[in-house]
């Protein structure tokens, strides 16, 4: 068996601890830029370590060394490979406890920032894990453990949907395609003539027929509607979490109509800017389903925490976005936007649409929870957004930060009024 990802998308102690849970037997490689450290396991405990930046590493010492070293990335690639070790690594076996390790690893973190302050210095700050195995910690590892295996239900793309990308990536298609298929759905259709008029589509003069709304907002614009519609019915029937999901999609829909005025002003795709916006936290109303499958068939588990709900949801949503979006076959750019909305430098080419999903995210969820009038509380929200990573990569000025802030609240307003109700 082999399991791979990336490090921002499954933090480094819960795959140690799976690791040593399940008593796996094999080698885990993890890389950023040109270092490589690799643990070899046998039956979960760590038999060795090795580095392309350390040389002796047969001791206790040296394996702590490379895993502090390790604890400290936020960013790169890790695989693990399950197979009998090699016999000079058997030889060695040091049969060090992982998690343990890890434990003593942060704790030393801790006294390090402790000193550290006390001499009226700065460190970056570390949190120990909690020294026993709580329900919050068991149902932590049974999502790892679905995650790492993949088995948990990635949603189909609803039929029109399907329909809809099958015919736009035709190279021949017509508008009249587009719109027949369309119309198989009387309330997809409904609203994307309601939208087609809308002051949020440029709509001025009223038109009355499908053929010409699809003209008007253009292919692209169709889908990108066309999926935020469907994808409604994720968020139906019987549902221990339904009150979330649908107010995480209202506000993923606000999002990615923010997005589109980025888009605008940093002089990208308006329509690529807008799906990004509205896929980046999709992963969370997917890990919510499989949270709810795992409640089912472990009972206890429902008596987990809420905010321990949350903070899983928060960690592993851009793993299971990405899955969604490999399958889905989203554009690039829509993909790095799910994956590394939260963290920017690890992006790659299209890192810039990344920082409008990122920034579309941070807007929205500023204007849902501001007061009325942030002035009279002596706030600068545009100042304080400017100075946000995804603005700077942007360059977007606090001028332009004010606009966009200011078209927040009525982007709330349109996606409560878009979602069919």
């Amino acid at each position: 068996m082999s399991l791979r990802g990336e490090i921002q998308t499954m933090p480094l102690p819960d795959l140690f601890q799976w690791l040593e849970m399940m008593r796996k037997t094999g080698t885990l490689a993890l890389g950023q830029g040109g270092v490589e450290q690799k643990f070899h396991l046998c039956d979960g405990a760590i038999a060795t370590a090795t580095s392309t930046a350390y040389h002796a590493t047969d001791s206790e010492e040296n394996v702590r060394l490379i895993l502090a070293d390790t604890l400290r990335w936020t960013e790169g690639r890790f695989e693990f490979t399950e197979a009998p070790l090699p016999a000079e690594i058997v030889a060695i076996n040091l049969q060090l406890g992982t998690q343990q390790l890890v434990l003593d690893t942060f704790r030393e973190f801790d006294e390090a920032e402790e000193a550290a302050r006390a001499m009226g210095a700065t460190a970056g700050r570390y949190s120990e894990p909690a020294p026993t195995f709580t329900l919050a910690d068991g149902l932590r590892l049974a999502i790892i453990d679905r995650l790492l295996r993949g088995e948990f239900k990635v949603p189909l793309l609803p039929t029109v949907v399907s329909k809809v990308l099958e015919i736009t990536r035709r190279d021949d298609f017509s508008l009249r395609d587009l719109s027949d298929v369309i119309l198989a759905d009387q309330v997809i259709a409904a609203q994307v003539l309601k939208q087609a008029n809308s002051a949020a589509f440029g709509g001025e003069r009223y038109i009355d027929s499908l053929p010409l709304a699809v003209q008007r907002l253009g292919s692209q614009a169709v889908t990108n509607l066309v999926l935020a519609l469907s994808l409604q019915s994720a968020m139906s029937g019987r549902d221990l979490f339904l009150a979330d999901k649908k107010r995480l999609w209202q506000h993923s829909v606000a999002c990615a109509l923010l997005a589109r005025i980025i888009a605008a002003t940093a002089r990208l795709d308006r329509e690529t800017a807008f799906l990004c916006g509205l896929m980046q936290d999709f992963g969370k109303i997917v890990l919510l389903s499989l949270i709810q499958d795992i409640m089912s068939k472990g009972r206890d588990y429902q008596m987990a925490p809420a905010e321990v709900v949350a903070e899983i949801i928060q960690t592993y949503h851009h793993k299971v976005g990405g899955v969604v979006g490999e399958k889905w076959c989203l554009p690039a750019p829509v993909l790095e936007a799910i994956i590394y909305h939260h963290s920017l430098t690890a992006a790659g080419e299209h890192r810039a649409y990344a920082a409008v999903a990122s920034l579309s995210d941070t807007a929205i969820t500023f204007c849902a929870q501001a007061p009325e009038s942030p002035e009279a509380a002596g706030v600068s929200p545009a100042h304080e957004m400017a100075r946000t990573p995804a603005a700077q990569l942007l360059n977007l000025p606090v001028t332009q930060m004010t606009s966009i802030l200011e078209c927040g609240p009525e982007c709330l307003k349109f996606a409560r009024e878009f979602l069919v109700k």
